[in-house]
């Protein structure tokens, strides 16, 4: 058996590619790797301590929480004196997380989020232009260009739903008409918003304008809808006995979550993914773990609640390493699928024990980059460097030109 059978046979599906005419009609498209990007997040940060290495030499020494990277050291970049510089609404941040923008005092699409820049740019290349999972709550971490929240899945059944099974017939000549529908009222919107132009004041014209692009916003997700409709998803036969016991069945519910991302990436269903782990005082089905997380986070240093929150952070690396792994070992025409992905990692929050903002966990993966360092990102005056730096860098890695996202200060160099 090959290890790409095992692997599917190991996450309880089987999955065949369908043919598409995208990948026939291009050649040269198809000669040139696809870079991915996922993006993954701890609403609650990490514990500064046990995350962040001490040197920051090449062969700096991985910290307790970092262990399970050990393998793939030199297919990761850790970065410390990162954040954005402009937020401090502690636990709120995760909302900004992936824009460095204060949404609620955000002009309408001045806080879009890296994820959809990439999702923009990639469009409806593939059938979904960027797919949101978040285990045990939302973090609200995406935005649009015009200012929506994307909406995130919450249960890794669902995602395995939206990606991989194909509605009945009935049920998708009823979606066709419904877009129809739907798209024939967006032209007689549209026309009657542009007839007011030329006699509205200036003020209301910056509204009719957030109102049209919102309105183009739904145009091209209609219109990409229709143009992957007919089209069938890949053939999936899903084995049931994966299902968890419960939402914070995290030791069930994360391995199903990577995977299923991973396939996802392997079928190119999508290029664009956010996912992570939500805020919440539940207790999460470790093994020592046995106090609420956000309890565990405010652990006023009692030795107990450092141990069991050190146990949550270091399951979340596992995770990430295990999905880095699997790309890694899958074989492309030009590389490896972590090659062409870039994992990055991260949190709004520094330290969840005193809502700070500052200083925040984050790892780098694959992307192609040149990675192996724990990387100092302290500027010589003293301040910090702003992550949209690091995200400028990554979405220009991903093919979008553009010289500043957002609110930074220029690229990061890695």
């Amino acid at each position: 058996m090959t290890p790409r059978r095992q692997f599917l046979k190991a996450a309880g599906v089987c999955i065949a590619l369908p043919a598409l005419e995208s990948i026939a009609q291009s050649s040269k498209l198809a000669a040139r790797p696809k870079m991915r990007m996922v993006c993954i997040s701890s609403a609650l940060g990490m514990n500064p301590e046990a995350f962040f290495p001490t040197s920051f030499e090449r062969n700096y020494e991985l910290s307790p929480t970092l262990k399970s990277l050990d393998p793939l050291r030199d297919d990761f970049t850790v970065f410390s004196h990162m954040d954005h510089p402009g937020i401090y609404t502690k636990h709120g941040a995760m909302n900004s997380f992936l824009s460095g923008v204060d949404a609620k005092k955000a002009a309408t699409g001045e806080n879009i989020s890296i994820d959809q820049v990439a999702a923009a740019h990639v469009a409806y290349q593939t059938r979904f232009p960027s797919v949101h999972i978040s285990l045990g709550g939302s973090q609200g971490m995406s935005w649009t260009g015009s200012g929506i929240k994307v909406r995130e899945e919450s249960d890794p059944l669902n995602l395995f739903r939206k990606l991989f099974v194909t509605d009945p017939a009935a049920a998708r000549q009823a979606r066709k008409a419904e877009l129809d529908q739907q798209s024939s009222v967006l032209d007689l919107v549209r026309g009657q918003a542009k007839r007011l132009e030329n006699s509205i004041n200036p003020s209301d014209r910056a509204k009719l304008d957030e109102y049209l692009t919102a309105i183009r916003e739904a145009e091209t997700r209609i219109q990409g809808m229709q143009r992957w409709q007919d089209v069938p998803k890949p053939e999936v036969d899903f084995d049931s006995s994966v299902n968890s016991h419960g939402s914070m069945d995290y030791a069930t519910l994360s391995p199903l979550m990577f995977d299923l991302l991973y396939l996802a990436i392997q079928s190119d269903s999508s290029r664009v993914f956010t996912a992570g782990f939500g805020m919440h005082n539940h207790v999460i089905e470790l093994d020592g773990v046995s106090i609420g997380y956000h309890g565990l986070t405010h652990h006023g240093r009692l030795p107990e609640k450092l141990k069991q929150l050190r146990i949550i952070d270091a399951f979340y690396i596992e995770q990430m390493s295990r999905f880095m792994a699997r790309l890694k070992n899958t074989k492309t025409d030009h590389s490896n699928l972590l090659d062409e992905t870039m994992v990055f990692f991260g949190s709004g929050l520094g330290d969840a024990s005193r809502h700070s903002n500052r200083d925040l966990p984050l790892i780098l993966a694959g992307g192609g980059f040149k990675h192996g360092s724990h990387v100092n990102a302290m500027q010589r005056g003293g301040q910090q460097t702003p992550l949209n730096n690091l995200y400028t860098t990554m979405l220009q890695n991903f093919g979008v030109e553009i010289d500043r996202f957002n609110n930074a200060t220029g690229s990061f160099d890695i």
